[in-house]
């Protein structure tokens, strides 16, 4: 059994299925982006693989920001809090409490600033290009709310029938000297020797759903290390996933022959141009002057006169133009290809603080069509996940209230679901410009409490629109003061029409002496 091994053997009997994985991993890194997944036994002092093109690091680097920047938009939040429709319907009330909407509103910028705070982006950005080019990475959510990254070759993992995470063994090699006192007892001298010790963390599931984690250092298990929690704190993301497979598979994986063939077709291109530059010259065996000739040929200036016969000199020249043209063609059509299939040269997100609304809507849209799914996929499994997590972290920590378990859910609002909102807004707003200059028998028909509740609800803003209840409430009350105002305004009428009476007997009563 899993739980009876040590931490070292689990870990050699996991390497095995990871391998195809990791070579994949390897080759698809070595056309993109070489340093996310060095060749085995690489270190500081070796050099990388140089590709012969730059279109697969563009292609990445490109993709992967378009990504983060629509899971979280500058200047926008990424999340919302909110009561579960489950919740109200039992507690009776489908409106929130004003105080309690306020309490969740402070919540999400303590939350937001947090993430700020703690720099998810630059993280999010790596993880996404890990996730492009491997198909794999590991996040771990740290104590103090940041984000740590593990490689493919830093991990196993397996998984059940439903892709849910059984076991997880993470693989550091670090300096003796940077251990605790604790561990550096296990450390032996061929360790200090090389400085490094390699450290495992064990996670496996339990019987009863909670978590058994323990760290082993040369086969021996650090006593502090043993315990069991509810969650784990990693989080092994994929970007596609096969059914029956513990690891994920890149989008550089589903485009490598197109990859291979770029960097193949720029090798070509470039050995072409080299031949086409060099300037070769050929002298006949038996001209005159021979060895001599060939010495005055080599160190004679620009204009310089020398003595000879042209005939015996000849240039040799590339032959090959036309095969160069149609090497160049292919690449070019291949380029293009890769540049559709990682949306190079499509609209993105500006990265400002007036970034608009439309703007991350189109660019969620194109992500969302390019990518099938993978896009709303990553909300769930990446943003949501962490979220949670960070949202427990925070009330231990008392930085946020202790809400009731179920009381508070957050709800992403990038990917599919907002996607969804934001077309129905698009939809009322086309509906509203078609209904400018109808005549009002026509305008009579139109359901506005359901037309302007769709609109505020892919807003956001659920509660800004009046129910029928409401509706009639408020127009008993501007009736009513209506008919008050009315009858203040006739009583004031009345006295205006008194004083003028008044006014008018007192001008014709004769004033005395007058006769």
């Amino acid at each position: 059994m899993a739980g009876q091994e040590s931490a070292q053997s689990r870990y050699e009997a996991m390497k095995r299925k990871r391998d195809p994985f990791l070579r994949r991993a390897r080759d698809c890194a070595e056309l993109t982006l070489p340093a996310l997944m060095p060749p085995e036994g690489h270190t500081g002092s070796h050099l990388l693989p140089e590709p012969y093109q730059g279109l697969g690091a563009r292609a990445v680097v490109s993709l992967a920001s378009r990504l983060m920047v629509a899971m979280y938009p500058p200047g926008k939040p990424s999340f919302k809090l909110d009561v579960p429709a489950e919740v109200r319907i039992q507690t009776g009330t489908m409106d929130i409490d004003t105080d309690v909407e306020q309490g969740l509103i402070l919540s999400e910028q303590l939350i937001q600033s947090e993430i700020e705070r703690k720099e998810w982006r630059p993280v999010t950005n790596l993880i996404l290009q890990y996730l492009i080019v491997t198909g794999n990475a590991l996040e771990m959510m740290q104590p103090d709310n940041t984000i740590r990254v593990f490689r493919l070759d830093q991990y196993v993992v397996s998984r059940d029938m439903q892709g849910r995470v059984r076991e997880i063994i993470t693989s550091e090699h670090l300096s003796p000297e940077s251990l605790p006192d604790e561990i550096k007892s296990m450390v032996t001298a061929e360790d200090y020797s090389a400085d490094r010790v390699q450290v495992l963390t064990h996670s496996r599931k339990t019987t009863d759903g909670r978590f058994y984690v323990c760290q082993e250092v040369n086969e021996q298990k650090v006593p502090s290390s043993e315990g069991y929690y509810d969650f784990l704190p990693y989080n092994a993301l994929r970007w596609t996933s096969v059914i029956g497979e513990d690891y994920g598979r890149g989008k550089v994986e589903e485009h490598l022959p197109d990859f291979k063939g770029v960097d193949a077709l720029s090798k070509s291109m470039l050995d072409g141009a080299a031949m086409a530059s060099r300037n070769v010259t050929m002298i006949r065996p038996n001209a005159a002057g021979g060895l001599n000739l060939r010495r005055r040929l080599a160190r004679a200036d620009n204009g310089e006169i020398i003595v000879g016969n042209p005939e015996d000199i000849a240039m040799v020249q590339f032959q090959n133009q036309a095969g160069l043209q149609l090497t160049a063609a292919e690449l070019d059509r291949q380029s293009r290809e890769v540049g559709q299939a990682f949306l190079l040269g499509s609209a993105t997100v500006r990265d400002s603080e007036r970034t608009t609304a439309y703007e991350v809507q189109r660019a969620q849209e194109e992500l969302e069509g390019s990518l099938g799914g993978v896009y709303s996929q990553l909300n769930q499994t990446m943003q949501l996940t962490r979220l949670q997590r960070l949202i427990g972290q925070m009330k231990e920590m008392a930085m946020l209230p202790d809400w009731p378990e179920g009381m508070i859910e957050p709800t992403i609002l990038t990917g599919l679901e907002a996607l969804g909102r934001e077309a129905d807004v698009g939809r009322v707003q086309s509906a509203l410009q078609f209904l400018q200059g109808m005549p009002p028998d026509v305008l009579a028909y139109v359901k506005w409490t359901e037309l302007l509740g769709k609109a505020f609800y892919g807003l956001n803003l659920p509660d800004a629109v009046r129910t029928e209840a409401e509706m009639q409430e408020m127009q008993q009350q501007q009736a009513m003061m209506a008919a008050g105002q009315d009858a203040m305004s006739a009583g004031g009428q009345a006295l205006a029409t008194e004083a003028a009476g008044q006014m008018a007997a007192a001008n014709q009563q004769p004033v005395e002496g007058e006769y």
